[in-house]
């Protein structure tokens, strides 16, 4: 960079405005923040943070930023538990906020939103007018970080698909400035080239999406059940028989490990069996369909061996049972393990099984850091997806807390590995890069580089997320 901020700071606010261009150091450090256990350092903070209100002030700033030979990181929501929204090079952190428009066309069939906006409120305002968002991650995440990952959250892949699957059309603001739109308004995706597909999951280092449209899907009649289980195993199983015997998928699930469960019980004061449970929400075109399709997860799930299963008739009790996972972390805190980090391992269906089994006793006789904390086993029934949360105390020092990071970061790689498991619903940048190389090769990584080089030739946008730095 060949400004200083003070020099950096007078060029963006000529593009969007003096309120808009912050140096002050709370809001550098906010942008900069990151699930990761310990603070955010110096060097992580970027110079500036810039607040565009449209495609063509990001397309000045971006243009400004090669320019000047200026890093940019694009920040959504600042939700991503890989740490693709923490500066690497410092730079300009350009925020997606403003772009909070929505249009809900019934008559196309489609709604279109700007990238900043909240799959919250777009599940609210869709919700109206009886629709349904295909993209269930948490509520404060925005739309252009999900479709930017090609996310869909909780939800079961076979059901809904991914993003890539939904999106229409997209506006797009390449790293060198030129905006771009893709799709058009009609329902039909095109066959062939379809310059959408390019974007949807290329994690923000071709581009920053502005706009997403996306076909309307009419919000489903829901009936949630659950099942008690001795060990988390037999979850495993249940999962695979699920399959097997072609029942009506449930749209959503989860499953919580005994520890958790035990922790989730006692705070919301729960009399429920000990051991593992299955949560499901089956879907139909009506409440009576959606019921049928729930009591034959209730039947699979009593002939698999379940000690009781039930349809969740009670809104309060069904409401507490999906919180259950939320709970996991009390007994830690109550502890002193604040500190945490959680994994993503998705194994093929024939194995999940056993890595449950893995999982839920992966701290047991090991000799590192990761030997010291507590594991905490859940995930989502459905799409066979097992996170493991790893608390430990806060009292640790940021270099041990770096060290057990660095130990379950690889231990994440090993299992992926091991598995035969994928890059999940975080994505892949940036720290997943050593398990996209060793899974794919290096002839798949260059693949990637070389489409970063092609699109960003300056190596402005994101820079250190392909590059695997965090």
């Amino acid at each position: 960079m060949n400004l200083n901020s003070e020099q950096l700071a007078q060029g963006l606010q000529t593009i969007v405005g003096e309120d808009h261009v912050h140096t002050d150091l709370f809001e550098r450090i906010n942008y900069a923040d990151t699930s990761l256990p310990y603070d955010v350092e110096q060097g992580d903070l970027p110079d500036c943070v810039v607040q565009p209100a449209n495609a063509q002030e990001i397309s000045e700033v971006l243009r400004y930023a090669n320019e000047h030979e200026i890093p940019v990181t694009t920040y959504g929501s600042g939700t991503s538990l890989i740490f693709g929204t923490k500066p690497k090079h410092r730079g300009i952190t350009l925020s997606t906020e403003r772009l909070i428009s929505l249009e809900i066309d019934e008559d196309h069939q489609w709604f279109e939103c700007g990238a900043g906006i909240k799959t919250g409120q777009v599940i609210k305002e869709l919700g109206k007018l009886g629709y349904f968002l295909p993209i269930q991650t948490q509520i404060g995440s925005s739309i252009g970080g999900a479709v930017s990952i090609n996310t869909l959250g909780h939800l079961t892949d076979n059901i809904f698909g991914r993003p890539v699957n939904n999106v229409l059309a997209l506006e797009v603001v390449l790293p060198t400035g030129e905006i771009i739109e893709t799709g058009s308004k009609c329902l039909r995706r095109a066959a062939g080239w379809d310059l959408a597909r390019i974007f949807v999951g290329s994690e923000g280092i071709l581009g920053v999406i502005t706009k997403v449209r996306m076909v309307l899907i009419p919000m489903p009649e829901t009936v949630d059940a659950v099942g008690f289980f001795k060990t988390v195993e037999e979850i495993g199983h249940v999962v695979g028989l699920m399959y097997k015997k072609k029942l009506p998928l449930p749209m959503d699930g989860e499953f919580v490990g005994e520890k958790a469960c035990k922790v989730g019980y006692e705070a919301l004061e729960l009399d429920f069996p000990e051991g593992a449970i299955a949560i499901t929400r089956s879907m139909g075109r009506t409440k009576e369909e959606a019921k049928e399709n729930a009591q034959e997860i209730v039947k699979l799930f009593k002939s698999a061996g379940a000690t009781e299963s039930f349809i969740l008739e009670d809104p309060e009790i069904a409401e507490k049972v999906w919180r259950v996972r939320e709970n996991a972390m009390r007994w830690g805190q109550e502890k002193g393990l604040k500190g945490y980090l959680a994994i993503e391992v998705n194994p093929a269906l024939p194995r999940l099984a056993e890595a449950m089994t893995e999982l839920t006793h992966i701290t047991e006789g090991r000799n590192d850091l990761i030997g010291q904390t507590e594991a905490y086993l859940y995930g989502h029934v459905g799409s066979d997806s097992l996170h493991c949360l790893f608390a430990f105390p806060y009292s640790w020092s940021t270099e041990k807390m770096k060290q057990v990071v660095d130990e379950i970061w690889n231990l994440e790689k090993e299992l992926q590995l091991k598995y035969d498991g994928v890059g999940g619903d975080w994505g892949w940048l940036p720290h997943r890069v050593p398990f996209f190389r060793e899974k794919y090769g290096e002839t798949s990584y260059e693949l990637i580089k070389k489409m970063k080089q092609l699109f960003d030739p300056n190596n402005i946008l994101n820079r250190g997320n392909v590059e695997g730095e965090v």
